[in-house]
């Protein structure tokens, strides 16, 4: 369960509250009684950067092989070429 603290409460125990991203991943910080943002842990932040980076990846590979499929690719000899190596 994702734990829930105020802008109050947050601007009160700031060191506490990032302490306890150690056990809870994320802290959803209420504003007048709204969500208003989320407090991540660090490693939770870079396992989600990292995630869809490989997301962005596979999208890229699909599109590749999509526009190999319908002959729009390039052979590696012209890359190279154009390349001058």
């Amino acid at each position: 369960m994702i734990q829930t603290a105020s802008v109050t409460e947050l601007r009160d125990k700031l060191a506490e509250t990032i302490d306890s991203l150690e056990e809870d991943n994320a802290i959803l910080i209420m504003r007048h009684s709204k969500p208003a943002a989320y407090l991540v842990s660090l490693e939770f932040f870079e396992s989600l950067i990292e995630q869809v980076e490989d997301l962005q990846d596979q999208a890229d590979m699909a599109a590749a092989l999509v526009d190999y499929d319908q002959g729009k690719a390039v052979e590696a000899e012209e890359i190279f070429g154009r390349l001058g190596i």
